[in-house]
């Protein structure tokens, strides 16, 4: 009986752990997407969480109906646009809506207050013949402050690179080359266009 409940204890705390969250740096990622309107070059990548390894981000998207794009923009024409006003990404013609960085967070961080359950494992404790060890109560600290203070520190690095990122409502200027993460409310994985 102890050994299949603690089975089902280890089973529980490592499938549930907090994740840690690396950077997408859309700067140097390889854009396989890429259409040109007016001089206006727009390339994409979907997938992006998935592919630097966030999977509990990465399976909010498709929970939540929000997908992370990050896109690169290059103006070779000679005029100077405002993405977002100028310009607006479409997928099949259809203007689609980019979220804010803070919306996109709101869909797709890890919620670090689940994690804080783990005090429950404070009462646990080990029976080894007549006498038992109280180790929830080092295990139920210890894992519930080791996986909120995980969670907290990786959802703060990823909401900072969504606001660092947001390319709409940027100037981009002739020759510029810009690099971002959009956030858009589109199930599946449609052809984008700047237009």
């Amino acid at each position: 009986m102890f050994r299949r409940l603690a089975f089902y204890g280890v089973l529980l705390f490592f499938s549930s752990c907090a994740a840690g969250y690396e950077a997408i740096n859309p700067s140097k990622i390889n854009y396989e997407s890429s259409t040109e309107n007016q001089d206006i070059v727009f390339s994409y990548r979907y997938d992006v969480l998935n592919e630097r390894g966030n999977r509990k981000y990465a399976k909010k998207e498709n929970l939540k109906g929000v997908k992370l794009v990050a896109v690169k923009i290059v103006n070779n024409s000679s005029e100077s646009f405002l993405c977002g006003d100028d310009y607006f990404v479409r997928a099949n013609g259809i203007k689609i809506k980019v979220l804010e960085p803070d919306v996109s967070f709101q869909y797709l961080r890890q919620i670090s207050a689940g994690y804080l359950f783990y005090i429950l494992l404070t009462p646990l404790q080990f029976y080894s013949g007549p006498s038992s060890i109280p180790i929830g109560l080092v295990l139920g600290p210890v894992v519930t402050i080791g996986n909120f203070g995980s969670a907290l520190s990786a959802n703060n690095r990823f909401k900072e690179e969504l606001q660092k990122n947001y390319v709409y409502d940027q100037v981009i200027e002739p020759g510029d080359t810009i690099y971002g993460i959009i956030g858009i409310t589109k199930k599946g994985y449609h052809p984008l266009t700047l237009e």
